[in-house]
């Protein structure tokens, strides 16, 4: 009997064990486990595939971090500005980096082809790589409207810097050298009389006038950390009050014509320029701005043997500022006393010629009222002339004299 139940009892466990034997309720188990562990594999492949994504994320920031570096590294004359307003116009954008004292040659705003609106950023070409740098250091960022525009230079292109450029003498717009006529105004290119920039002479170093310090009293002197926008006339008004001065000289860049922001007064003597001296470091200021004054190094200034357009005369000949890429502008007293002259030969001219008008106005009234006179005696001479009522010819027929 037991045998019996002990055999039962292990043909059914068999008979538990097999699939087809099993309940509903374990069959939903294992279906239920099953998409468990569906799940569980496809869970543990997204995380695979969000770590893998991850991993290349981080190691493109890395390259994309340590390319800009790079980039960052390696300055150059031409900076792209991002996220400009969306009204923004080139002109806009060059009124604000004038304000900014960025001396620029060019601002080309980047537009879409198809509806023409602005693409929110655009490509600035400085005068030079000191200038960019300059510029870049100082304004990583700055506001525009409301909105934050940033700073980067532009990824140098090795074929576009290979190429010179020439100014153009009568817009002065830069172009490539292989065009022959000027993008701007048309005007044809004659190689006796445009200057030609390469790449070669940009420099990264700005001359502000350091060089030429100098601790050796002399009849000229310094002034530094100018206005960019004080001329020649503006220096001189500003240190006409000082005794003995006899001229002012600005030294301007070459191929901008901008000032460098230094300039150097000359006196009549060396006694006059330090008594200047210790009145200028104090009080002088020009066009708002207080200026750094000391003595001129003696070779601030070279002979220059012939004529030549950026040098200045002196009592036995010319010289001209030691740094090629730039020259310097006079205003002494003798072209301020010219000019006077001319105003007022230019004002006796006016004066002469309003009285000549005066005279030919007189004249042509004379003529006027006498040739009046002549008519008027002319038609009283005539009197009845064909008045005769008992004549009955026609008009055209002569009249008899009475």
């Amino acid at each position: 009997m037991s045998h019996s139940r002990h055999s039962y009892s292990t043909k059914e466990r068999r008979r538990s064990r097999s699939p087809y034997s099993r309940s509903r309720d374990e069959q939903k188990s294992y279906k239920r486990y099953d998409r468990y562990e569906s799940r569980r594999s496809e869970d543990r492949h997204r995380s695979e595939d969000r770590s893998r994504r991850d991993d290349n994320r981080r190691r493109d920031d890395y390259n994309y971090n340590d390319r800009r570096q790079e980039e960052e590294l390696e300055p150059n004359i031409n900076v792209v500005l991002r996220n400009l307003p969306d009204n923004a116009r080139e002109v806009d954008i060059e009124n604000k980096l004038i304000q900014m004292e960025a001396s620029i040659d060019n601002v080309s705003l980047i537009k879409d082809r198809d509806t023409g609106e602005s693409r929110k950023f655009a490509f600035i070409r400085f005068t030079s790589v000191g200038h960019a740098i300059q510029f870049v250091e100082k304004h990583r960022s700055f506001e525009m409207n409301s909105y934050r525009v940033r700073v980067d230079y532009c990824k140098k292109n090795k074929q576009e810097e290979e190429k010179d450029e020439w100014r153009c003498s009568k817009c002065g717009n830069f172009n490539v050298v292989t065009r022959r006529s000027c993008t701007e105004c048309k005007h044809s290119y004659i190689s006796e009389s445009n200057e030609i920039r390469t790449n070669e002479t940009e420099t990264i170093e700005i001359n502000d006038g350091t060089k030429d310090i100098s601790n050796i009293p002399s009849n000229m002197l310094l002034l530094r950390q100018l206005d960019h926008l004080t001329t020649e006339e503006s220096i001189f008004e500003a240190v006409s009050t000082l005794e003995g001065v006899y001229r002012t000289i600005l030294i301007r860049d070459k191929l901008t014509k901008m000032s460098c922001e230094f300039a150097f007064v000359e006196f009549v003597n060396v006694q006059c320029a330090a008594i200047a001296l210790e009145y200028a470091r104090e009080l002088l200021t020009i066009d708002g701005r207080k200026v750094q004054v000391s003595y001129t190094n003696p070779e601030s200034f070279l002979p220059v043997y012939g004529q030549s357009e950026w040098s200045i005369p002196i009592v036995d000949g010319r010289v001209a500022y030691w740094d090629k890429s730039s020259y310097a502008s006079e205003y002494s007293l003798a072209i301020e006393q010219e000019k006077k002259r001319k105003e007022e030969e230019n004002k006796k001219r006016e004066e002469e010629l309003r009285k000549a008008r005066e005279e030919e106005s007189k004249k042509a009234t004379k003529v006027k009222e006498s040739l009046d006179d002549d008519l008027s005696a002319f038609y009283a001479e005539m009197g009845d002339f064909g008045t005769d009522s008992n004549d009955n010819s026609d008009i055209f027929s002569v009249p008899k004299m009475k």
